[in-house]
């Protein structure tokens, strides 16, 4: 290894899993350069269901209490690891105080910038200390056999599988899409293309879909049974995937298999787009869009207008013009 580089590094990422995921391909690239470095990384009991056994990590710190006082006492423990650098993607103050207390030989701390991808501006930030990084199109999640094994039983014998995720739980209301534009939309794959379709989701989601149930052999509903791992899992043995921009989407460009497509209102697409050659983000036409907010300045309601303008025969005939899905009869 070049003596310039640093051999131990942390890296910080807390928050939304879909943040995790995007950081992936920072400490691949890092490996992939530097195949003897030491990478720790620090997050949240959530997200790191993703991350465990990953090969690339070496090991995997849980943030179980972020206020300053735990902090302050996570610091001083971390201190003892001498970190060669610290690569803070968490740009709060508290996690700037955070990573100074760790007395880091040096340190680089994200900045959030829309003129770039999440994927390339974690990658960038890190480029500003490993000069000689190269960043791939695709991510990658490690996914455990034991989680394979137990999915796989989950799964229609009938191909094509098209996996969608409901997201009823989005703060961002530019994200969600209607139960009934999904349920249009699953008739719609299973008349034209005979699919089978698996519904994932949270145990909250599983609350709201009584509109797929009995409705259809076809349909298949595995919501609230499966923890982050086994959603890979399962993901990682579908064909297609379709969702709003949340965690889900995003663990599914990262499992290597399905074709995704992502349905954006709020969201700008170059932000946080499905990463990845074979994966589409598909919007509406409305002018207002991306405006990035959490909720329509324009309508109060759960739906905002940019995603209920965005049709289910819109995403069918995207479907249709790219030859995303073939048939199984």
């Amino acid at each position: 290894m070049n003596n310039n580089f640093p051999k131990k590094i942390l890296i910080i990422r807390q928050g939304a899993i879909g943040d995790v995921v995007h950081t992936t391909e920072t400490y691949r690239s890092i490996k992939r350069l530097m195949p003897d470095s030491e990478i720790h990384y620090l997050t949240t009991k959530t997200p790191a269901e993703l991350l465990y056994g990953d090969p690339d990590l070496t090991k995997l710190i849980i943030s179980q209490d972020r206020s300053y006082k735990g902090l302050f006492k996570l610091a001083k423990e971390l201190k003892q690891e001498q970190y060669d650098l610290i690569i803070n993607l968490q740009p709060s103050i508290r996690f700037k105080i955070f990573s100074f207390l760790c007395f880091s030989k040096q340190t680089v701390t994200y900045k959030k910038n829309f003129k770039y991808h999440a994927v390339e501006n974690f990658f960038l930030t890190a480029k500003k200390a490993i000069k000689n990084l190269e960043l791939k199109k695709e991510l990658c999640l490690y996914i455990d056999e034991e989680s394979i094994s137990k999915t796989k039983k989950m799964l229609p014998p009938q191909h094509p599988i098209v996996v969608l995720n409901t997201q009823s739980g989005p703060v961002r209301h530019g994200r969600k899409w209607k139960m009934e534009y999904f349920r249009e939309l699953a008739d719609s794959l299973i008349k034209e293309y005979n699919a089978q379709i698996i519904i994932i989701g949270s145990k909250e989601d599983a609350k709201k879909l009584d509109i797929f149930k009995n409705c259809n052999p076809n349909i298949h509903i595995v919501a609230g049974r499966l923890n982050l791992r086994e959603t890979a899992a399962l993901l990682a043995q579908c064909d297609f995937m379709i969702s709003g921009d949340t965690g889900p989407l995003h663990i599914a460009t990262a499992t290597g298999h399905p074709v995704c497509i992502g349905l954006f209102g709020a969201m700008p697409i170059k932000r946080t787009g499905p990463w990845g050659e074979k994966h589409f983000a598909i919007t509406s036409n409305l002018k207002c869009i991306p405006c990035n907010r959490r909720k329509c300045k324009f309508e109060k309601s759960e739906f905002n207008p940019c995603m209920n303008n965005l049709q289910p025969e819109d995403v069918m005939t995207f479907i249709r013009e790219k030859n995303l899905i073939t048939k199984s009869y």
